[in-house]
Formats: structure tokens, sequence, C-alpha cells
């Protein structure tokens, strides 16, 4: 059926539909247009199925007519994945990376001559020297994990 919206109370989101097909209004929800249209205004023409429950006539689905639905800009979907990314790789630099690769530098060690792993106390002293200390021999495969064998095996 065809119609034409005659009274719309945005806030509440519902209005009412005349159709010269019936006698009196009838009743619209907002939920019941298709998406991807702007918010229906009066004199919008309108087409509309009525619902069959209840003794008022109300619409079951509606669809403005006449009305470009809202496309998308594409630039809009870019700038915004754009913007999404940018947010999630600050997140993982501020909060994830440094859990995963902590600052040796600031554990409270100090390069004390320390040059073999016998001489080491746990694994995060052997990471601080690696890192921080000159002349170690703690790293003999050189794959960046030191003391394998005594500390860091689970690196």
């Amino acid at each position: 059926m065809n119609g034409k919206i005659v009274r719309w109370v945005d806030e509440k989101g519902f209005g009412f539909i005349n159709s010269d097909e019936l006698e009196g209004d009838v009743f619209v929800h907002i939920s019941k247009f298709t998406d991807g249209y702007r918010r229906p205004q009066v004199g919008d023409e309108v087409e509309f199925q009525l619902s069959n429950s209840g003794s008022k006539l109300s619409a079951s689905s509606a669809q403005l007519v006449g009305i470009e639905t809202s496309k998308s800009n594409p630039l809009s979907i870019i700038l915004s994945a754009l913007f999404v990314g940018l947010i999630g790789a600050g997140l993982y630099l501020l909060v994830l990376e440094p859990k995963l690769n902590p600052a040796y530098e600031n554990m409270g060690f100090s390069c004390q001559g320390k040059t073999h792993c016998s001489e080491m106390l746990s694994c995060d002293e052997a990471k601080f020297y690696l890192a921080n200390c000159p002349n170690v021999k703690i790293d003999g495969d050189r794959d960046g994990i030191p003391c394998e064998s005594q500390f860091c095996s689970h690196y």
C-alpha cells in the first residue's frame, strides 16, 4: 500500500500514515522502516504493509519512496579503519609490548663484571647483563637468550 506520513513524533520514533485506500490513519514505528534511509518526516511518501495483529491499524513494514538510501562514503570507511588501526597499534606499544619485552635496564641490576652464567643469580639478571654489559659470555649460540641451560630455558 502507498500513503503519506501525516504525523511524526521523532523523539519517540513513531508516527501515522494516511492512505487513500484505508479509512483512518495507520500507526508506524521507526523499527518498521527499512534500514539505510534517513528518519521519516511529515509529508514523506511511503510504501507499507499492514499488520494483522490487534484492533488498530499498524504497519508491519515501511519504506520511504523517492528518498535515496544513505550511502557510505568509501573515504570515511578507510579513515575509520585507519583510525582504529592506529588506536590498536598505540595500545599494543603502550600496554602489550612492554609486558612481552620487559625493560631489563630498570630491574635494579648493575654491571659488576660478571661474564659467565655461573655468576648469575637469575634469568632476569642474565637478560640484564646480555642487554647492558660488555664482554659477557652468556649467549653461546647467539640467539638472544642468555643462560639457556641454567635459567632461561622457558624464555
